[in-house]
């Protein structure tokens, strides 16, 4: 780990919040988006709300491989979006609560 500064690492980890979140998407009932009585939307809204705690976990290991090949920058912004789209699936979450 000392190949990461502690600031990165942070960061980062922000985006590893929303496995917290997965069991009220998984087991609560917890529908963000809504329902529908198509079985098409209905499949699409489903991958869309577990693409809010799958994707900025996904963007933790790459915004730190990033940082380890020395695309910095590159890694510093795929971190802030994680950490943007945990503060969206939060926010999600307590307002369907």
């Amino acid at each position: 780990m000392k190949l990461y500064p502690r600031w990165m690492l942070l960061l980062a980890g922000i985006s590893l919040l929303p496995v917290l979140l997965i069991p009220f998407y998984l087991f609560g009932g917890l529908h963000p988006f809504g329902t529908s009585q198509s079985t098409v939307v209905s499949l699409l809204l489903y991958v869309l709300t577990n693409l809010l705690w799958a994707v900025p976990v996904v963007l933790f290991f790459v915004s730190l491989d990033q940082y380890g090949r020395g695309r910095r920058t590159l890694a510093v912004a795929l971190a802030v979006a994680g950490a943007c789209l945990t503060a969206l699936a939060a926010g999600l979450v307590l307002a369907a609560l």
